[in-house]
């Protein structure tokens, strides 16, 4: 399942270097029913959104936002005036600036951030609408922070680092609250700080 969601991300990305039009998506129609048309405000579709029917699959409306400046802000489907398929953000230059898939008007899957020169800076998974899954936040190239959330809370080790990739903090989670021992370092690789945590509550300084 996680290698359907990369490939549509990969897919995703590439628009930029061929067409802008080549937007992914998890379901890929064809022999549209129309030449775009104007939104007038149908439930669910972004008034002054340009949208594009098809003959072969009911209720399927290819969707393109623009900002005020004219340039694609953003482009996907909706079914049955519901967000489904890929999603795709633009920055201001053209640049992809987040991709989100869903299914029938939730999150779902893979999610990625990027910044205006293309690079990633978060990716994570979503399940029903709510985080789920491991997620990792970057700076640049360097790794930021790594953890996982179950059912849109944080759940088990969650590692932050330094901009020089040494660790900062390394601390444990349950049901999105500390629970456990958590640790700090310094940027060089020193253990300063060591605290132990219950629901949340802080119970015991080891250093």
């Amino acid at each position: 399942m996680r290698i359907m969601w990369i490939s549509l991300v990969c897919l995703a990305i590439g628009c930029n270097q061929k067409s802008k039009e080549e937007t992914t998506s998890a379901i890929q129609p064809a022999n549209p029913a129309s030449a775009p048309t104007t939104n007038g405000g149908e439930e669910g579709i972004p008034l002054g959104a340009i949208k594009e029917e098809f003959a072969d699959i009911q209720g399927l409306v290819r969707v393109t936002m623009t900002d005020q400046g004219g340039l694609k802000s953003a482009d996907g489907y909706y079914l049955n005036n519901k967000r489904h398929g890929t999603w795709t953000e633009y920055q201001t230059n053209g640049l992809v600036k987040s991709v989100t898939t869903y299914f029938e008007g939730k999150k779902e899957g893979l999610c990625m951030e990027l910044n205006q020169t293309g690079q990633m800076t978060k990716r994570f998974y979503y399940h029903n609408g709510v985080r789920h899954g491991d997620y990792k936040e970057f700076n640049y190239s360097s790794l930021k922070e790594e953890g996982m959330y179950v059912s849109g809370k944080l759940e088990g080790t969650v590692r932050i680092f330094y901009d020089n990739s040494k660790l900062m903090e390394e601390s444990l989670y349950k049901n999105g609250l500390r629970d456990g021992v958590s640790k700090w370092y310094d940027q060089e690789g020193n253990l300063t700080i060591q605290y132990e945590y219950k629901n949340g509550e802080l119970v015991k300084k080891n250093v």
